[in-house]
C-alpha cells in the first residue's frame, strides 16, 4: 500500500466532486443481503472501457459487461465481508469518497499509472490522508496479472479497509501486510511461508521488536521474509486474542513500544515467552489456520478458520 501526500491522476474519465470529498453524515448500511445498485456507463477516457459504480466504489475495466457487474459485486461483497470484520459499526456506512478500482489491460499501463519498478506487481492500493481522515481510495491492478482477481483484490482492499480504523495514526507495515496476507487463499500462505523459510535458511530472521520497528517497507530483497514473519506475528497475536485485541496491540505498540503494549492488551506475559513463541510460528504452518478467515468464507467459497472472538 501507498499513502500519497498527492492525488494520483484518475484513469477512469471522471474526477471527484467537492461534494464526494465530504464525509457523509447520512450514509446507512443495506439490509442484509440485498445486492448493492450497480451503473454502468462508458469511460470518458477509454472507449472500450465501462465504468461501474456502486455505493462503495468507481470501478473501470475494458471487459464485458456482465464481467464489469460481477467484478463490481464481488468488491461490494469483499468490501462488507472486511469492513465486518475489521471496523465493526464503523464500517456500516459507505465510504465517501468512493474507493476508485482501475483495472490495467496489460503492464505498460499498469506501469504508466503506478511508475517504474510496479512492473514487479499485480495489484497496488493508494490511499491519502488528511486531518484523520481518508480523502482518496484507490487499487489498481493488472488484468494480464497471476490470480489479479482471486488473490491481489482481496489483499489490496483490506489495506484500503484498515486505513479506516488507522486513519489518524498509519497503520505500521508490519500490521497492514499480516492482516491483507489473511485475505489470500491457504495455496498463496504456504507458498509465503515457503519463501520465508528459504531466506531464513540464511540465518537472518526479525526478532517480534524489531519487527514492531519498521516504520517502511524494506527492500525487494528482504520481503518474503518481511512478509512471512509479518503474517507469522499476526497470526500469533490472533491465537492470543481477538481481532480487537491486535487492532488495540497495534495502536499501543507505536505510541508505547512494544513491551508495554504487549502487557497492557494481553496481561502479563514474558518478553522471552512470547519470542518463543513468535520463532515457532515463523518456521510452522500455523499460520495457515487463518487463511482467508471466517469473514470470507462466502464470499471466497473457501474453508473457513476459527473465530478468535
Amino acid at each position: 500500500m501507498r499513502f500519497l501526500v498527492a492525488i494520483l491522476v484518475a484513469a477512469i474519465g471522471t474526477r471527484v466532486t467537492a461534494d464526494e470529498t465530504k464525509t457523509s453524515k447520512a450514509s446507512a448500511a443495506r439490509p442484509s443481503g440485498q445486492a448493492p445498485m450497480i451503473t454502468l456507463v462508458h469511460s470518458s477516457a477509454c472507449g472500450e472501457c465501462l465504468v461501474a459504480n456502486t455505493p462503495n466504489f468507481r470501478i473501470a475495466c475494458c471487459a464485458p459487461e456482465a464481467s464489469v457487474r460481477a467484478l463490481a459485486e464481488r468488491c461490494e461483497q469483499l468490501a462488507a465481508a472486511s469492513k465486518g470484520a475489521w471496523l465493526g459499526k464503523v464500517g456500516l456506512t459507505d465510504w465517501t469518497p468512493k474507493c476508485d478500482v482501475v483495472v490495467h489491460p496489460h503492464v505498460t499501463e499498469y506501469v504508466q499509472a503506478l511508475g517504474p519498478g510496479s512492473e514487479q506487481t499485480t495489484g497496488c492500493a493508494t490511499i491519502r490522508l488528511d486531518g484523520g481522515r481518508v480523502v482518496l481510495r484507490r487499487i489498481d491492478l493488472r488484468a494480464d496479472g497471476v490470480d489479479w482477481n482471486s488473490e491481489v483484490l482481496p489483499h489490496e482492499l483490506t489495506h484500503v479497509v484498515l486505513a479506516d480504523r488507522f486513519c489518524k495514526i498509519q497503520i505500521p507495515p508490519w500490521a497492514d501486510e499480516g492482516i491483507a496476507l489473511l485475505a489470500e487463499s491457504p495455496d498463496r500462505m504456504k507458498q509465503r511461508l515457503s519463501e520465508l523459510r528459504q531466506v531464513a535458511g540464511g540465518g537472518f530472521l526479525y526478532g517480534a521488536r524489531d519487527l514492531v520497528a519498521i516504520k517502511t517497507s524494506p527492500p525487494s530483497s528482504f520481503r518474503p521474509l518481511f512478509y512471512g514473519q509479518s503474517l507469522a506475528l499476526v497470526s500469533l497475536l490472533l491465537d492470543s486474542g481477538s481481532r480487537e485485541q491486535l487492532l488495540q496491540f497495534v495502536d499501543a505498540s507505536q505510541t508505547k513500544g512494544f513491551d508495554a503494549a504487549l502487557r497492557d492488551v494481553y496481561g502479563e506475559r514474558r518478553l522471552a515467552e512470547f519470542e518463543r513463541g513468535f520463532d515457532a510460528y515463523t518456521m510452522t504452518d500455523r499460520p495457515l489456520a487463518w487463511a482467508r478467515q471466517d469473514f470470507f468464507a462466502t464470499t471466497m467459497r473457501s474453508r473457513s478458520a476459527p473465530s478468535s472472538d
